[in-house]
């Protein structure tokens, strides 16, 4: 009888043992724990496509895709593109600590925009807001940056 009951009890821990590790932690640790810093981030963490959002002076932000890659010219830093209108912008920089900053030319050799970022907390490194200042006038304009599907 002993046995029997040990044998019954073998059985109901293993039934119900399975179902613990299904719960959600209510501290959502293990979730943060996946995510890099942005801290830590490096420039290939950042390729890939991103949506761009501006403001405009309509009030609507203006979306745009823009994709990033290893620069060409230098390995250790990073290439993207995005179009606004039927205008092809090219932005080249890095991001180090947290902090993106890239330098934006229409033409392939004037820099119209310097963009200051930051990786949103808490965000997986999958959104980026800061400012883009246009050379020109020295305006400045909000962006934000959001992995596609996010």
């Amino acid at each position: 009888m002993r046995l029997q009951n040990t044998i019954i009890s073998i059985a109901l821990c293993a039934v119900f043992m399975p179902a613990i590790g299904q719960n959600q932690p209510k501290n959502d640790v293990l979730n943060q724990s996946t995510c890099a810093a942005s801290k830590d981030l490096i420039n290939t963490d950042l390729f890939g496509t991103w949506i761009l959002e501006l403001p405009s002076s309509a009030g609507a932000a203006i979306t745009s895709r823009l994709s990033m890659e290893r620069n060409p010219e230098f390995a250790e830093s990073l290439a993207g593109s995005f179009f606004l209108g039927s205008v092809r912008h090219d932005v080249y920089g890095d991001i180090e600590n947290g902090v993106l900053d890239l330098e934006e030319s229409n033409n392939g050799k004037d820099i119209i925009a310097i963009w200051k970022g930051r990786v949103v907390d808490g965000s997986c490194a999958k959104a980026i807001t800061g400012t883009r200042r246009l050379v020109s006038t020295q305006t400045e304009q909000s962006f934000v940056l959001r992995r596609t599907g996010w």
